[in-house]
């Protein structure tokens, strides 16, 4: 409760939100097994509990407290959400266009895994309304998979990726990853290639993270998993950026790459710091400064789920100067870089002012470029891109 106005912080955040289109994100949990490297919460479900999360689901979306909002783009993300069948599918799809106003021209994007799905699949994701598939290739060789805790082979996804075509499918993007262990740079120049010759609308090339709670973090702890060597990852990194813009590929983010006009919206809304709502165990929401995660309970999610107020793991109302340094690390991904006019007419601050020894710093270590009022990574400042981005964030920045 806001006390000078006598308003709850809620219906603030409604009226502020009403300002803004949506990103709308759904979590589907569901996996038939889960792989070392993911700390997302996932992982093999008994059909009860399967039927019990998808109408806990349904419910919070039907009670969402900003019903009747835009959405300018809906991910369906998880976990393995190709596992649900067309109808389950399709059920969730009704609420969402029950309870909001999706845009016309939507971007719908769902993640698929090789070897969960058929060329019907695919083309009845079409008719129920998705038009961006996410495939989740991670690698071409099958060792890898193997070690990685991957349900497909390298055969599989080649295969799922011609059934996307045959489907009719006209944005696909392929999940690929480097960094992994015993990974060599011949083997990720290969893994690469293959993507390339598939030529898919988008390709998402992420570096392996090992994470304490997942497999790959306990084999670490045990002294039975080294990271991958940090000069290695970063010969990676830069093949992939030569070999994607020889292409014809534009590096419009960190670690994501496109064809003209195919970037992912839904993911840029995320790094261009605008509101979205999640729904689902664990999902992530933003709306006007408020930041907050779905529980990540199954059974205390689903007891609240029908309230619209799902219960929260976290909640965070970032402070100008907070919101101000994250929004700069989140949109300094981009190769849209920032804008240091508009950052300060937004958070009321003179930005240049703020982290003019921050600025100078990271441009005479060649880490950023700067023109007129344009800030951009340079190659050596992606290549550093945590630590030049975190730099904004410190209280002394």
């Amino acid at each position: 409760m806001n006390k000078e106005t006598g308003v709850s912080t809620l219906e603030m955040n409604r009226t502020t939100a009403q300002q803004h289109q949506l990103g709308i994100y759904l979590h589907i949990p569901f996996c038939v097994r889960k792989c070392y490297y993911c700390d997302f919460n996932s992982g093999p479900l008994s059909q009860t509990a399967r039927q019990d999360y998808l109408e806990a689901l349904r419910q919070e979306i039907l009670h969402s407290p900003w019903r009747g909002f835009e959405a300018k783009t809906v991910f369906f993300g998880g976990g393995t959400p190709s596992e649900l069948s067309i109808a389950e599918l399709g059920t969730l799809v009704q609420a969402l266009r029950q309870t909001f106003r999706v845009r016309e021209k939507a971007e719908w994007s769902i993640e698929c895994n090789p070897g969960t799905t058929t060329r019907t699949f695919f083309a009845e994701l079409g008719q129920i309304g998705f038009n961006r598939i996410s495939l989740g290739v991670q690698s071409f060789h099958d060792h890898h998979l193997q070690a990685l805790g991957r349900v497909h082979d390298s055969a599989e996804a080649k295969s799922a990726y011609r059934l996307l075509r045959e489907a009719g499918c006209d944005n696909v993007n392929l999940d690929l990853m480097f960094g992994l262990p015993q990974q060599t740079l011949q083997e990720w120049e290969a893994d690469v290639s293959e993507a390339l010759t598939l030529s898919p609308e988008h390709l998402s090339l992420y570096n392996l993270t090992i994470e304490a709670g997942t497999e790959f973090g306990n084999r670490q702890a045990r002294g039975e998993l080294r990271e991958v060597d940090e000069d290695l990852s970063a010969d990676m990194y830069e093949l992939a950026m030569d070999r994607t813009r020889a292409a014809g590929y534009s590096q419009y983010e960190i670690s994501n790459y496109s064809r003209p006009g195919r970037q992912c919206a839904h993911n840029l809304i995320y790094w261009r710091n605008e509101p979205y709502l999640g729904f689902g165990v664990s999902a992530a929401s933003f709306i006007d400064g408020l930041r907050w995660t779905n529980t990540g309970n199954l059974r205390e999610y689903a007891q609240t789920a029908a309230s619209g107020r799902v219960s929260r793991a976290t909640e965070e109302a970032l402070k100008d100067r907070e919101a101000l340094g994250e929004e700069i690390m989140l949109r300094l991904r981009t190769s849209e870089g920032i804008s240091l006019s508009s950052l300060s007419t937004h958070y009321h601050f003179d930005v240049a002012s703020l982290f003019s020894q921050t600025l100078e710093l990271l441009s005479t270590h060649d880490f950023i470029t700067q023109a007129g009022d344009r800030v951009q990574l340079t190659r050596q400042g992606r290549l550093m891109a945590n630590e030049v981005c975190m730099r904004f964030l410190s209280d002394d920045a």
